[in-house]
């Protein structure tokens, strides 16, 4: 026997509007990463978003003093169970899944969204595999690449993998243009899409990011700014589902992520546009 979902009361809600993306990730008390980042990219164009921690910590993992942690597997599949139950994304057209706490966390968030799917059935998952970068490595478990590919990439629409997690999701040497797109074209869901960005540049003046999808490949050029900063992927990631919900082509949305990437590095490193 089924119980039928209990209808969310909207007379307790300020904001009721209908839900347009969930976005799950990490929480920084202190930082401009994972869903701080994203769901302010996806509210300042007029979203509403619903946004999920996989892992609490007070600032970013690369200051010296560090605490928090994953959150307890019981808690996010709590969360994911009573966001079902309560009917509140009937509407979500997207899911943005980004960094993972641990492997574990993949298979929890992919049985979530099989069961979100049917009950919202246009809705899209799109991964962007937060699992390292080529200035600092790998900055999470072996296992969650593998993880990745083993529960989320069978149910995507797209994927948003820099250049180094394209390597590690599919154990490819990815440094040349040819090898580049031989492999994120292994790992294009079927009918869907890959961005990889920070994929290379034809010069040290700017950064590229390669597009896949059914029509072929293509690439969008940016400006390369220098900087140490971090949560580019993660605008990057919101820039893309913004542009995709307005109605744009995935090539559009790329090219309109790189320049949004491109304006905050400028203002955090105060570099005139």
């Amino acid at each position: 026997m089924t119980t039928e979902p209990t209808v969310l009361t909207s007379g307790w809600e300020m904001d009721r509007r209908p839900v347009d993306a969930v976005v799950i990730s990490s929480q920084v008390a202190y930082g401009a990463v994972g869903n701080t980042a994203t769901v302010r990219v996806l509210t300042e164009a007029g979203y509403r978003c619903v946004h999920i921690p996989t892992v609490i910590l007070g600032t970013l993992p690369h200051y010296p003093r560090l605490h928090g942690g994953a959150l307890p597997d019981e808690w996010l599949a709590g969360i994911l169970d009573d966001l079902l139950e309560l009917d509140a994304l009937h509407s979500v057209k997207y899911v943005l899944v980004g960094y993972l706490a641990h492997a574990g966390q993949a298979r929890m968030i992919s049985e979530w969204f099989s069961r979100l799917r049917d009950r919202a059935p246009d809705v899209q998952l799109v991964v962007d595999p937060a699992m390292g970068d080529d200035d600092v490595g790998m900055y999470t478990e072996a296992a969650v690449a593998e993880s990745y590919g083993a529960h989320l990439l069978p149910l995507a629409a797209g994927l948003t993998p820099n250049r180094f997690e394209l390597g590690l999701m599919t154990d490819a040497v990815v440094d040349a243009a040819a090898s580049m797109t031989e492999a994120a074209s292994q790992l294009r869901p079927e009918g869907g899409w890959v961005i990889v960005t920070s994929a290379g540049g034809s010069s040290k003046a700017t950064v590229e990011n390669l597009i896949i999808t059914d029509g072929g490949s293509a690439t969008a050029r940016h400006a390369r700014i220098r900087t140490r900063a971090k949560g580019a992927g993660d605008i990057f990631a919101a820039t893309v589902i913004v542009r995709l919900l307005a109605g744009d082509s995935v090539y559009d949305a790329a090219e309109a992520a790189g320049s949004a990437v491109a304006d905050a590095i400028r203002r955090a490193e105060g570099i005139p546009g």
